[in-house]
């Protein structure tokens, strides 16, 4: 186990400038480091557009004053009561660690609710990584603890319904269990820590009890062997220990087995444990909750992938250990109870497909299927159905006549919602800040549900208040110059963004999952958007001549490709269809017929992109790689016929195209989404492209000169935005790295390329994941969307007064050596002249330029590591002079230049020290 510490949010995060590579060779690693944290910053705010979930919400939990949210593939929350809406506070989730996105059970501190615990895991990415994140300030900072050699966790797979498997004792905080869908080879399922969470340990005595008899791999396309409850099932079928509750010096473990004891309990100084008899063992446990009142609850479903038809719920009387069977049928999720009064609770079924009502009428029409929710005042005796659509049915007119006792569900302003009932959940969660003990909250598999009076007589209101989480999988996004930015959103279709945070509309009609939106640059309002072929959408395309106000459907070539649309002749437009898996097509007649774009050969995935400025260039960046490499004997790695990418252009509307096979393949880069070829627009007959490990390279004169920028080390995706001057060329974002010793982030160039800033590696949000692409918005300098696993659709926007840079940093390239320009910054830090023999210093200004800014430092840094250029006597034109060096002496003045020179000026500008010279 390696426990980690670590700083995590801000509201704003105030990014730097990234040098070359060939600057930060001069430099220490610790110096490198302080200068890059240093430098000149750009401020950005980070958020995610407003759509309203549409993902699992597997979990809620409560303290005193505090809820924490979890899902299975987006990360955490914590609810802020003054903002009245949920906040990510997994945002600091880099792509190598997405799979600690997937949460299986949360556990709050009894004693402090600012303190939980998190556990976290996801089988198919980060290695099947399991970690322990601890907060102690709410979600602010973290620690992180590695358990992954003695459990492991798929907080994606069945079962992660199942609540909470990870309790802390409230006699003891110090004291917590956690339990493994699996265990490592020799170790035990159920972990448990004595010191507040830093280490954890197997306990052995719950392992004998034998609950997890045999091997498996996990994942199952690995050679990692684990053992599991039910090993004869695939990983994602393991959900092994469910459930963790401690009251009155007990722990209580609730195991995924069935036809045998499935609950057990044990003190928590000797861990001794006792099967339950009296309780029922053939379904699964779900949940553990209490009355606090002396009585235990047990809650049972019929299958881990919500098979809702059979289960029920125990009352269990902790001293006499007796057990009632509660009078609720079905698959129960929870047993929720009023911590003011022992006899008012609230249940509700898990994986129930049954009636929910949604219209004014109650009709076909306006009934959804989901789960049903409960109510009790007696302590379990009797239950009232409270579910919208539900109620007695009054015979006195001789027609009969429901009397319901909830309205019909609503929708809360999100009217994709519509129809899609609250289900898979198995959370119902009374908020703790309610004196009255009736708002309620309700976890679902489309997000979140709230009641807030639902101890009225009549005409309680359920609703959709999912304010804050988006989770879900954005898979492409088009932001139209002078129009509205638009998504296509697996499962969910897509939607039309005016504003960042007011609710979208959404397509209509709705198709389900979508992989490609796209407009034609030179009539914006001719759109298509089609299927990404999976089953909840496989195969249906629209258009739209509106700008989305209204679809016509059409049959795309392919399903799960990508769109784009040219306008051969005034209001014929050409819609072109690449296939995930090679070539590209088009149609003249909006998919009646199709054909073949000549010239690309491509099998494993190509992008089209329409020239901005000149509807008959075409673009195209795909990859070819032939996977059956791997077969020959002793053979490690493809050779470049067999693995690598093109790029393709073409001058007649996209009908044919020219190829330049341009670099290897990132074959072993697949696991990361590295194939989705995009290409980011420059400017007329200038676009650039991302190649993974090889970086960024510049297509210029209508796609015919190659450049490869040195700028970009790795680029995982690029994309483009509007311009920061009118008439200059688009705006660059990339999700990368400009060195190998950079981190992993979201980087700026204003100049095509030539260099970059740094504008975000803290609120990664896991990586740009399934959709892997960037999108700069063409009406608003500087602000970006990215896709992310499933924390929704990501933003950036600079900070608040924030003025765009103007000054740039010096980066290296293959053909031409480019040169720092020194125009002050506005709000550029300046220090006053100070008179000497040799006349006015101006401490600092290395390039005198009469400010001071990054731009000095930069030049020092220059001037030592290539002399012949940047120094005194250097060729280039922006070389330091004699006066410069003077004014750039200010650390141990006197003892010429150094880096610690570049360092003092970085420190001066973030106002780490007050004055130059430093010493």
């Amino acid at each position: 186990m390696n426990l980690v510490t670590f700083r995590k949010r801000a509201v704003a995060f105030t990014a730097a400038a990234a040098l070359s590579l060939s600057v930060f060779n001069v430099l220490s690693d610790s110096s490198r480091r302080d200068i890059i944290n240093a430098a000149d910053s750009v401020s950005y705010e980070w958020d995610t557009l407003r759509m309203g979930g549409a993902g699992f919400v597997s979990g809620i939990v409560t303290g005193q004053k505090e809820m924490y949210l979890r899902t299975d593939v987006g990360g955490c929350y914590r609810y802020d009561y003054d903002r009245n809406r949920w906040v990510q506070i997994f945002d600091f989730i880099t792509d190598a660690d997405r799979g600690l996105l997937s949460c299986k059970g949360i556990a709050i501190d009894p004693t402090d609710d600012m303190t939980a615990y998190f556990l976290c895991g996801c089988a198919y990415f980060s290695n099947a990584k399991t970690v322990i994140f601890k907060t102690t300030d709410g979600g602010e900072t973290f620690t992180e603890v590695d358990v992954t050699d003695l459990i492991q966790v798929h907080g994606n797979g069945d079962g992660r319904e199942c609540i909470e498997p990870i309790a802390v004792d409230p006699d003891d905080p110090n004291t917590i269990y956690a339990g493994g869908d699996v265990t490592s080879a020799k170790g035990s399922a159920l972990i448990k820590s004595t010191d507040g969470g830093k280490t954890w340990k197997s306990v052995m005595s719950y392992d004998s009890l034998g609950l997890f008899p045999g091997e498996l791999k996990y994942p199952s396309w690995t050679d990692n062997m684990v053992r599991g409850s039910e090993p004869d099932k695939l990983y994602n079928q393991q959900n092994g220990i469910g459930c963790v509750y401690i009251e009155g010096g007990k722990v209580y473990v609730g195991t995924s087995v069935t036809g045998q004891a499935n609950i057990h309990v044990a003190s928590v100084k000797d861990d001794k444990f006792e099967p339950i008899k009296a309780l029922p063992n053939e379904n699964y446990p779900l949940s553990i909750t209490s009355d606090h009142n002396g009585n235990l609850f047990f809650t049972y479903i019929g299958g881990l992938a919500f098979a809702g038809a059979s289960g029920g719920a125990f009352k269990y009387n902790i001293k006499t250990g007796t057990v009632e069977q509660l009078p609720l049928k079905n698959s129960i999720g929870m047993i929720e109870v009023d911590k003011n009064d022992p006899n008012k609770m609230f249940a509700r079924t898990c994986g129930m497909w049954s009636d929910q009502w949604f219209g004014e009428e109650w009709t076909d029409d306006t009934i959804a299927w989901g789960d049903h929710f409960f109510r009790s005042a007696d302590g379990g005796k009797t239950w009232q159905d409270i579910t919208p659509g539900q109620g007695e049915t009054d015979y006195s007119t001789g027609k009969g006549v429901k009397k319901f006792s909830s309205l019909p569900m609503g929708i809360n302003g999100y009217d994709w919602i519509y129809g899609k009932a609250c289900h898979w959940g198995s959370g119902i969660l009374i908020d703790p800040r309610d004196p009255e003990g009736d708002r309620l909250l309700l976890t679902s598999g489309n997000g979140v549900f709230a009641c807030d009076n639902a101890w009225a007589e009549k005409d309680i209101q359920f609703y959709f208040q999912p304010d804050g989480v988006e989770e879900c999988v954005s898979l492409d996004f088009v932001s139209v110059p002078g129009g509205d930015n638009f998504s296509a959103i697996g499962d969910y279709d897509g939607f039309i963004h005016k504003d960042k945070d007011e609710i979208p509309e959404q397509y209509k009609p709705n198709m389900g999952s979508t992989s490609a939106i796209a407009y034609c640059p030179s009539d914006p309002k001719v759109m298509a958007r089609t299927a990404e072929g999976d089953g909840n959408n496989k195969g249906t395309g629209f258009y739209s001549l509106d700008a989305g106000k209204t679809w016509t459907a059409f049959d795309p070539k392919a399903t799960g490709g990508k769109l784009s649309i040219t306008e051969t002749a005034k209001g014929k437009y050409r819609v072109f269809n690449s296939p995930k898996k090679g070539a590209a097509f088009y149609s003249d007649d909006w998919g009646k017929t199709w054909k073949q774009c000549g010239g690309i050969d491509a099998n494993y995935g190509t992008y089209t992109l329409v020239d901005l400025e000149d509807p008959k260039m075409v673009y195209a960046w795909g990859a070819t790689y032939n996977e059956y490499w791997s077969s020959v004997k002793d053979k490690k790695e493809p050779t470049l016929d067999e693995a690598h990418y093109s790029f393709y252009v073409s001058s007649d509307y996209g009908a044919t195209f020219k190829e330049t096979q341009v670099c290897m393949y990132g074959w072993d880069l697949t696991w990361m989404y590295e194939h989705t070829c995009d290409l980011a627009y420059i400017s007329k007959g200038t676009v650039a492209v991302a190649a993974s490990n090889y970086g960024v390279y510049v297509f210029s004169e209508n796609g015919t000169k190659m450049e490869h920028l040195d700028s970009m080390k790795y680029a995982k995706c690029i994309g483009y935005g509007a311009p920061e001057k009118a008439g200059g060329p688009n705006t660059l974002f990339v999700f990368g790295r400009p060195t190998d010793n950079d981190p992993d982030g979201i980087y700026r160039s204003t100049d095509a390329g030539k260099t970059w800033v740094c504008i975000n590696t803290d609120h990664l949000f896991g990586g740009t994941g399934n959709g892997n692409y960037i999108c700069g918005d063409m009406n608003e300098f500087g602000t970006m969307y990215m896709s992310t696993v499933g924390c929704g659709i990501v933003y950036g926007q600079l900070a608040s007064g924030d003025k765009p840079p103007v000054s740039t940093t010096t980066t290296a390239k293959p053909i031409a050596t480019t040169t720092s320009t020194t125009t002050a910054k506005p709000g550029s830090t300046t220090t006053s002249a100070k008179p000497t023999a040799s006349g006015d210093i101006f401490w600092g200004d290395a390039n005198c330029d009469k400010t001071v800014n990054l731009s000095d430092a930069i030049l020092i840094l220059q001037s030592i590591a290539a002399p012949d250029t940047y120094g005194v006597n250097g060729k280039n034109e922006n070389h330091i002079t004699k006066q410069g060096e003077l004014n750039a002496d200010v650390n141990e003045n006197g003892n010429g230049l150094t880096p610690l020179d570049a360092l003092s000026i970085q420190k001066y500008l973030i106002k780490l020290i007050k004055e130059l010279p430093e010493s």
